[in-house]
């Protein structure tokens, strides 16, 4: 509020002070405007100088020109608020710049911005203020400033040098857009306008593959090499340097093919690879070599559905390449892929394609209904058209149902039966998932095969077990026939089924006679074998009493004593085994008398108690026990040792003597029985030529006809 009295010469105090001093505030903000907009300027030139360089040279991506775009108007208008807008928000006021026109004059006395304070009412409250006082401070201060220049307090000459510069950095600007149109426009649009154009140079090398961005993607692995294009100015040289994330670099340089292309190899892709290339004036962007797996399989998980008939419950099968499954499974194949994928299939080294499914980019499932054998593999294919170039093989087995297992064992049943023979046996029959029959055949000469009744059905069971007795009497056979028997199965195959058979045993029929004259042959030769075993067995003992009578109890045997007692403990272990096989020989020949219902009681216990077992005590047990005592005394001869093995083998010979005395009494009793036989045959020849004699007679005397040609049974007989 202002204190001015109202007879004071305002008009007179607003032209002399008050209107210099709002022209004064005026130039001084236009000097303050051209100051503040040159430091601007520059600033604005500089950064985009800076910025052009730097595009220049690293051929910035959009990115990163945008980056730096934000960062220089950041500084731009940090930049206009310190040198610009500041200075010009704190410009002084009028009585700040009355203070600056009185101290650049001395001689006002501080008059005129006093007077300037008094009209404002800055001095002291009105009510204390005289009248008189103030209007004769205001007039002194109109009459001082009229022949003051106001203007002369501001820096002209600087003023005028800023506006020149301001001026000289605009024109040189302007003048940059007009002599260099091609560099400014492409710097604009490259940091501005955020396009992808190329800066204007004599010689560009372009680096073929490469997208908008300088990325290509390469399998790691593969061969990288680099094949750039020249245009305009082909330089004498030029060169590549590549960096990698994990601190590798290098320079090569690179090889020109014909007049416009460069290239260089630079080994195996194992990384991502960043460079450049320097060539003339060409300086390239930075191109990226992204180094990117190849599609694979990671994991697999294979589920096999084998046919119903079967009964095998689904399999799941995990990370394998083997793969078995019968024949007429399901098959499904789940793969995990190591990247996404735009194409997947399932083929085989032949080329034959097999129904595949992508379920999504990483996941592949294979659903084959029925599988066949060979190798497999999945080709992949990614975005990037690479493909797996080292598959996986998967080689898949197709078992077919084998036929069943069938076996058909008639133990001790020689060549030879009787009529009146039953055949012991034992059938076994196994099948992988099941049986649907199983029979037992039976041929008489040429007759058709007759199936053996009392096999039940398997109704499906993988293993059939029994026992059998085949009475051949049933099947009408007799002397001179010949009897084949076996077995056959069939299984649960839809395919088959699948028939398999045992093998064939093919017996001869003879008479008992013959059978035991056959019998009675085997057992000669078994006792030939043992009486040359039973001497064997004395040249055994006699070889050891003689080793032994140069011995001396009580010291360690020589080498030569000990070899010689381990090779008679040898022959005396194989002549156990000898006897056992001679025992064999004989409990198949009462088996097969058995079966065949010739064996009399009397030779069953002679055959059983004076031969078999005896043998199979000799063969056990004391011919074992006597080579083991030969074998102690070839590491230590001792008084007691030496008894023992004299007692041995007496006791060997004496045991063996017994035996073959009790084959030659049998084979004497057999020739005894067989003489009585061949007397009673004899007795029924002459029984029936007797008869034959009287019917005739009768027939004589009574007529023809009148004797009926019946005959009573002979007497005797077995």
């Amino acid at each position: 509020m202002s204190t001015t009295p109202a007879d004071i010469p305002v008009a007179l105090f607003d032209e002399r002070v008050l209107t210099p001093l709002r022209r004064l505030r005026h130039r001084l903000r236009l000097y303050v405007a051209a100051e503040g907009a040159l430091r601007l300027g520059l600033a604005v030139v500089g950064a985009c100088l800076l910025q052009m360089l730097l595009d220049w040279w690293l051929r910035l991506g959009i990115e990163q020109r945008a980056v730096l775009n934000g960062l220089i108007t950041l500084l731009w208008l940090v930049v206009a608020l310190r040198v610009l807008v500041r200075p010009l928000m704190r410009l002084p006021d009028e009585a700040a710049l009355a203070l600056i026109v009185d101290r650049s004059r001395p001689a006002l006395h501080d008059r005129i911005a006093s007077a300037v304070q008094f009209a404002r009412g800055e001095i002291g409250p009105a009510v204390a203020n005289s009248p008189v006082l103030v209007r004769e401070v205001i007039r002194e201060a109109c009459e001082a400033a009229r022949d003051v220049p106001f203007l002369d307090v501001l820096d002209h000459r600087r003023a005028r040098r800023r506006t020149i510069e301001l001026a000289a950095l605009a024109v040189a600007t302007l003048a940059a857009f007009v002599v260099v149109p091609s560099v400014t426009r492409t710097w604009f649009a490259r940091n501005w306008l955020l396009r992808n154009l190329d800066w204007p140079r004599q010689t560009r090398i372009i680096p073929q593959g490469f997208d908008a961005g300088g990325l290509r993607r390469l399998p790691r692995g593969d061969t990288f090499e680099v094949v750039a294009v020249n245009r305009g100015r082909v330089p004498k040289t030029a060169t590549l340097s590549w960096w990698t994330d994990t601190g590798r670099r290098g320079d090569e340089s690179m090889v020109r093919i014909g007049a416009a292309r460069w290239q260089i190899a630079l080994g195996r892709l194992t990384e991502n690879v960043h460079f450049r290339i320097r060539g003339g004036d060409e300086r390239t962007r930075v191109y990226t070599v992204v180094a990117v797996d190849r599609p694979s399989v990671t994991r697999t998980s294979v589920r096999v559905i084998p046919p119903a008939y079967t009964g095998l419950t689904p399999l799941t099968l995990e990370q394998q390449t083997v793969l078995e499954v019968p024949r007429g499974a399901q098959l499904a194949i789940d793969a995990q892929l190591s990247g996404p994928v735009v194409a997947a299939h399932f083929t085989s080294d032949a080329g034959t394609p097999v129904p595949c499914t992508l379920v999504d980019p990483r996941h592949v499932r294979v659903e084959w209904a029925d599988p066949a054998s060979g190798s497999y593999h999945f080709e992949l294919a990614d975005r990037d058209g690479w493909k797996n170039i080292h598959p996986v093989r998967y080689t898949l087995r197709v078992l077919p149902d084998r036929p069943p297992q069938v076996s058909l064992d008639l133990p001790d049943v020689g060549e030879r039966i009787t009529p009146a023979a039953t055949l012991p046996g034992t059938l076994r029959v196994e099948d992988t998932y099941g049986l649907s029959r199983v029979r037992v055949m039976v041929q008489r000469a040429d007759a058709p095969p007759r199936e053996v009744d009392g096999i039940p059905s398997p109704a499906g069971r993988r293993m059939v077990k029994r026992a059998l007795s085949l009475a051949v009497a049933r099947f009408g056979v007799r002397p001179g026939d010949r009897l084949r028997v076996w077995a056959e199965a069939a299984d649960t195959d839809p395919h088959g089924p699948n028939v398999a058979r045992s093998r064939v045993v093919t017996l001869r029929v003879v008479s008992a006679a013959d059978l035991l004259d056959a019998l009675a042959a085997r057992e000669r030769e078994l006792r030939r074998d043992f009486e040359r075993l039973l001497s064997a067995q004395r040249g055994l003992s006699d070889a050891l009493q003689r080793a032994l009578a140069g011995a001396r109890p009580g010291l360690p045997p020589s080498e030569r004593f000990g070899q010689r007692l381990v090779g008679l403990a040898r022959r005396q272990a194989g002549h156990a085994r000898n006897v056992l096989t001679v025992r064999r020989g004989f409990a198949q020949i009462l088996a097969q008398m058995r079966i065949n219902d010739v064996v009399r009681a009397g030779e069953e216990r002679r055959l059983s108690r004076q031969i078999i077992n005896p043998l199979r005590e000799l063969g056990r047990r004391v011919m074992p026990a006597a080579s083991e005592t030969i074998a102690t005394i070839a590491e230590r001869v001792e008084p007691a040792s030496t008894t023992l093995i004299a007692t041995q083998q007496a006791e060997i010979v004496r045991r063996m003597r017994a035996v073959l005395a009790n084959m030659r009494k049998w084979e004497g009793y057999r020739q005894a029985v067989a003489m009585l036989e061949e007397i009673i045959e004899t007795q029924k020849a002459v029984h029936t030529q007797t008869v034959e004699q009287l019917r005739r007679e009768l027939e004589d005397i009574l007529g023809p006809g009148a004797v009926p040609d019946s005959q009573p049974a002979p007497p005797g007989g077995r």
